[in-house]
């Protein structure tokens, strides 16, 4: 893998996205090489912070821009940080019978999980580990 590489997606928040920046995320991966469970690891958990932006991030909202970002980067370690942004609202829920499931997958997966909400809301995902070291 090359540190350093990055990949940056900007696009409506709408559920017809979500799978193409999936898409782009496992491609981007594939590329850098890495290895085909870690990498089914990273776009199922990004997956989910996807769908929370599309569900939830700007039901409260009146703007009429509503947009998500995806910034995935490899550092010099070999970590990967996933980044998944909006300018929407965090809700913050009871769990809902049969629902609620994201975050606790996106922990489950990530080794680091931050959820900031000053501007909008944006999840931070840090994956490492053999799998995101650099082939030599």
């Amino acid at each position: 893998m090359k540190p350093g590489s990055e990949l940056r997606l900007y696009c409506p928040a709408q559920s017809q996205y979500v799978a193409p920046i999936r898409h782009a995320l496992a491609a981007f991966l594939e590329a850098l090489q890495v290895d085909p469970g870690a990498r089914d690891d990273v776009t199922t958990a990004t997956g989910e912070a996807l769908a929370n932006v599309v569900e939830h991030a700007y039901v409260r909202s009146s703007s009429k821009t509503r947009d998500v970002q995806l910034l995935a980067r490899i550092d010099r370690g070999g970590r990967l940080s996933v980044y998944v942004s909006d300018r929407g609202s965090f809700i913050r829920r009871k769990p809902l019978p049969g629902r609620g499931f994201g975050l606790r997958i996106i922990r489950a997966i990530a080794q680091q999980l931050r959820i900031d909400t000053t501007r909008g809301t944006c999840v931070s995902m840090t994956f490492e580990g053999p799998a995101f070291l650099e082939k030599r």
